[in-house]
C-alpha cells in the first residue's frame, strides 16, 4: 500500500479535513523551536545515545492538523510510554490539553480520560504519564512555538526519568556511553 502524503499547513479560513494517516511527527513539521534553557549550564553533561533512544520510544507526537501564519491553529497529538516524565517546561503559545486515553499525574493531581487542563502562555508546568501511559490532544492558538526548560540540572532529571520509566542503569557518567 503507497504512503500517504504527509498534511501541510491549511490556509486559514477555509474547510479542513485530516487523517492521522497523514499527521507528519512534531520535530518534521518545524513547529517548536529547538529546547533552550533558562538555567546556565542546566545541559553542562551531554545528553548519552541510550537515553536519546529510550526518550525516542517512549514519546509519539504527530501533527495531524494545522493552520498557516502566526494566528494559525494546530493540533497535537501526544503519547507517552508507562511513568514518561517530562521536565518542568513552558511554551511561547497557551496549550489546551485534552486526555483520550490513560492518565497524567501533575503535582498531586491525577487526571484521566476526559479530563485535561489549560496553560497560558509562558506558564512552566510538568507531568509524568500514569502507569497505563497517556494519549493527551494538544490544541494550540499558534502553528509555532518554543520549549523552555526550568530543569537546573537535566542530567538529574534524565536519570529520573529513567527511573520512572522503569529503567536502571540507563544513564551514563561523563564520557561514558
Amino acid at each position: 500500500m503507497p504512503e500517504a502524503p504527509r498534511s501541510r499547513p491549511i490556509p486559514q479560513g477555509q474547510l479542513a479535513l485530516f487523517t492521522a494517516a497523514e499527521a507528519p511527527l512534531l520535530e518534521e513539521t518545524g513547529m517548536m523551536d529547538a529546547m533552550t534553557f533558562t538555567e546556565p549550564q542546566a545541559d553542562a553533561i551531554p545528553i548519552s545515545e541510550s537515553e536519546i533512544d529510550r526518550f525516542t520510544q517512549s514519546a509519539r507526537l504527530t501533527v495531524p492538523f494545522r493552520q498557516e501564519g502566526p494566528g494559525g491553529l494546530s493540533l497535537v497529538v501526544i503519547e507517552f510510554a508507562p511513568g514518561y516524565l517530562l521536565p518542568r517546561h513552558s511554551h511561547s503559545s497557551d496549550c489546551l490539553y485534552y486526555i483520550v486515553e490513560g492518565g497524567i499525574v501533575m503535582g498531586r493531581r491525577e487526571l484521566g480520560p476526559g479530563d485535561g487542563f489549560f496553560l497560558p502562555a509562558e506558564q512552566p508546568y510538568a507531568y509524568h504519564a500514569g502507569p497505563k501511559g497517556v494519549k493527551l490532544l494538544e490544541f494550540r492558538t499558534r502553528a509555532a512555538f518554543d520549549m523552555k526548560v526550568y530543569e537546573r540540572d537535566m542530567a538529574g532529571y534524565r536519570k529520573k526519568a529513567m527511573r520512572s520509566m522503569g529503567v536502571d542503569g540507563l544513564t551514563r557518567s561523563p564520557g561514558g556511553d
